[in-house]
């Protein structure tokens, strides 16, 4: 008789039902009374005590089943039952069934195997090989007379060995007992009709006397099993698709405005398939009590689908964990480090799902170990064609761990100028200065050259300006001297370094290199610090009497007005003046001069609609009229016209 004990799947996943916590509570109790000394393994040792061993626990078995259980079931009789199969489902070799399907197909051949003990003609027990002769190492298998039942020595590890009925004899104990169906019991048995009762009954708390009071027709036997069961299965699926046609919806939920949220509801689905699966299990297996091949199916295809969930849930909840790091005020959701975590956490996910699926197939009889071989034979061929993906994910670590664009960061990659919009496991969105959406593999960015314009600290202004070649030396050192004051005294522009060197002469003017920094970061505030200082250039050119020369060449027809006369003498007297007060700021100014000048100038410029209004001059700040004084002490000794 056999009686089904879920597996540890089914004990794992609904243990925190009520009920089923009785269940776990009572069982330790209830096999702790059944015999004075629980822990003692039985006798298999030889064919004749394995043999001795599997009558008395059978008999036992029925004896509880018809005197104690079926008049009156109770949750305590029906875990006691549970404990009185253990030792019947011993003395099977059940090495060539898959492990989940192993206690029903194995109970179910023990009842059949039973009655059909019950019905021929065993020798008697001195006949029947003992200690004496199983303790020869040549003898490995007997068979009982005129049958072709079969008990074979099995290997058991510590313990040596012993005699179980071998994988054919369990195999075949279903034709074994049509074959002997018909015939009178040979010996006495505590219950008759032991595989009847299986066949036709179910689980507690479904009382036997509710089954002898269905029709015939709903008790009799249709593949293995009575017509009620397949009739109570086909209604537990129907309930089974309409619990998943209502939990479908729920995990589309969600927006992408909120991952977290989104994350949690796509989570409910494997959520609930898997909670559909133990509960259907456990109702067909334990409480319908469905057998034979029909139980097999259930339990391998449950099994199958149980750790599918269970994976598809640890993908999923490697989301959600993700998510909820990522959700903390100080990580922005599209930073490197969300992208980083998120990629970490998946990867984590995704060894669990190996994992998983692992113990999945070896509760299935998949050889596992033999697969993993053979992806080591095809792991090659599987590498090289999916060289692309590896490259783009190795690409992406290297994103990751060097960080050396973040999102929103404004760079140059290759000959391309844009913004990073997301930086994702296998790509990179790019969104160009002409708003066009740009997708680069991230093996492709990892190899490309990246300018990275929002890390800068500073932005640099550097320009050539190329005067006439009329401009006098002494107009050049004024010119030079007024450009590196408006620099110095720029506020924008940091002095160190700021400078304006005369570096050439070129084909068609005197070259001036203009170099300093923007103290900015911003790419539309440094156009505007750029272009107020290059306006500035243009008055100091013009103040000091000279023009720009253009790179052309030029035929005159008639005199032309020259340089002004006037300003020349006067940038002239202006370097004559610096020379005799030994105030000549070349090569560079003095500390002093530095000093005194920094931060003198107004910017943005008077008249500027971002300039400070100013009704009073009195009034205003106190660096303006340190400038403004240093200014007018200028002018009166001449230095400063």
């Amino acid at each position: 008789m056999h009686v089904y004990q879920p597996n540890p799947m089914i004990r794992s996943g609904v243990r925190w039902l009520p009920v089923l916590f009785v269940w776990l509570l009572v069982t330790s109790s209830a096999s702790g009374q059944e015999r004075p000394h629980p822990l003692q393994a039985s006798d298999r040792s030889s064919p004749r005590a394995t043999l001795k061993t599997f009558l008395d626990s059978t008999d036992a078995l029925s004896k509880f089943l018809g005197q104690d259980y079926l008049p009156s079931p109770t949750l305590e009789k029906f875990l006691r039952l549970t404990s009185l199969s253990q030792p019947i489902l011993g003395c099977l070799d059940l090495r060539d069934l898959p492990p989940a399907a192993r206690r029903k197909a194995g109970g179910a051949a023990a009842a059949a195997l039973y009655e059909t003990l019950n019905r021929i003609d065993l020798p008697a027990w001195e006949e029947i090989p003992g200690a004496d002769k199983a303790g020869s190492k040549d003898f490995v298998r007997w068979v009982i007379p005129h049958t072709e039942i079969t008990l074979v020595r099995v290997q058991s590890g510590s313990s040596g060995s012993e005699f179980l009925f071998s994988p054919d004899t369990v195999a075949r104990a279903g034709a074994f007992f049509e074959r002997v169906r018909g015939l009178p019991y040979s010996r006495p048995v505590p219950l008759e009709g032991v595989y009847e009762i299986l066949t036709a009954g179910g689980g507690w708390p479904i009382r036997f006397s509710w089954i002898q009071a269905m029709p015939t027709w709903l008790r009799a036997p249709l593949g293995g099993n009575a017509v009620w069961k397949w009739i109570a299965l086909a209604v537990l699926l129907g309930l089974f698709s309409m619990f998943l046609r209502l939990a479908y919806p729920l995990s589309l939920r969600g927006s992408t405005d909120h991952p977290f949220v989104q994350a949690l509801l796509r989570l409910s689905l494997p959520m609930f398939v898997l909670a559909a699966i133990l509960a259907l299990q456990f109702l067909a297996l334990v409480l319908i009590n469905m057998i034979g091949g029909a139980a097999r199916t259930i339990e391998l295809a449950a099994t199958a689908g149980g750790f599918l969930c269970g994976a598809w849930l640890s993908w999923r909840a490697a989301v959600v964990i993700a998510e909820a790091i990522i959700a903390s005020p100080r990580i922005d959701t599209k930073s490197v480090d969300a992208y980083l975590i998120r990629v970490s956490i998946r990867l984590l996910g995704l060894v669990a799902v190996a994992v998983l699926l692992s113990i999945g197939a070896n509760r299935l009889g998949v050889p596992v170990y033999g697969i993993a071989a053979g992806l080591g034979v095809g792991g090659l061929a599987v590498a090289l064609a999916a060289q692309p993906t590896v490259e783009n994910l190795i690409g992406s670590l290297s994103l990751f761990a060097d960080k050396p664009i973040q999102t929103g960061d404004f760079c140059k990659y290759g000959d391309e100028i844009g913004t990073v919009e997301a930086i994702g496991i296998r790509s990179t969105r790019m969104r160009g200065i002409d708003r066009t959406l740009t997708t680069i593999p991230n093996g492709a960015l990892s190899k490309m050259p990246v300018v990275n314009f929002t890390q800068r600290d500073r932005m640099l202004i550097h320009t050539i300006i190329g005067v006439r070649y009329e401009t006098s030396p002494d107009q050049l050192r004024f010119l030079l001297a007024k450009m590196r004051e408006m620099l110095l005294g720029h506020p924008r522009i940091d002095p160190d370094p700021a400078r304006v060197r005369f570096i050439s002469f070129g084909a068609s003017s005197l070259d001036l290199e203009v170099f300093a920094y923007a103290v900015t970061r911003d790419w539309n505030e440094f156009l505007g610090i750029q272009e107020d200082v290059l306006l500035r250039v243009m008055d100091i050119v013009e103040q000091s009497g000279t023009a720009f020369a253009f790179p052309s060449q030029t035929l005159y027809f008639t005199r032309d007005q020259g340089l002004n006369g006037g300003k020349v003498q006067a940038a002239e007297a202006q370097v004559r003046q610096w020379r005799d007060e030994s105030s000549l700021p070349f090569p560079n100014f003095s500390p002093e001069q530095m000093q005194l000048r920094r931060g003198s100038l107004v910017y943005p410029p008077p008249g500027s609609t971002e300039a400070p209004h100013i009704s009073n001059p009195d009034a205003a700040p106190e660096d303006t009229r340190a400038a403004r004084s240093a200014s007018d002490k200028d002018r009166k000794t001449g230095r400063n016209p």
